[in-house]
């Protein structure tokens, strides 16, 4: 269902624009060249991380899986931990060492900086309120 919702569009673009902000203050300490997140009209979270030796890891998952999220760190830095339904975030690796791997996954993980308690508390209401307006 695609998300036509003029709040449900506001929501998404507030919660994507705070995520990119939070997580790209430490680019160069997770060895990233780039990373992209996107929210996406259709309801989807969107992740792809470009290191500096090429390898590309993507996540995708749909809000409609969503189930909860987590913080383990201070304000400083920290993980956002976000859950979904088993086996619905989608995990592919291009450019690996390993192989190419393409596989599904619960949880994603989200090194962030500079998160404050009610920043955590906006991404929280935030990916609730799409889900719920998801299910309409």
């Amino acid at each position: 269902m695609a998300a036509q919702n003029p709040d449900l569009l506001e929501l998404m673009s507030e919660s994507q624009e705070r995520l990119t902000v939070l997580s790209s203050a430490n680019l160069a300490q997770q060895k990233l060249k780039k990373l992209d997140l996107q929210l996406t009209r259709d309801g989807f979270f969107r992740l792809r991380r470009t290191y500096l030796n090429g390898k590309q890891e993507y996540f995708s998952f749909s809000f409609s899986e969503f189930e909860e999220m987590n913080y383990l760190g201070n304000t400083q830095s920290g993980t956002l931990i976000l859950k979904a339904q088993p086996e619905s975030i989608i995990v592919q690796t291009f450019r690996d060492s390993r192989g190419n791997i393409d596989t599904m996954a619960t949880t994603l993980k989200l090194p962030l900086q500079q998160l404050e308690a009610a920043d955590l508390n906006i991404l929280q209401d935030c990916f609730l309120r799409i889900k719920e307006r998801l299910k309409r």
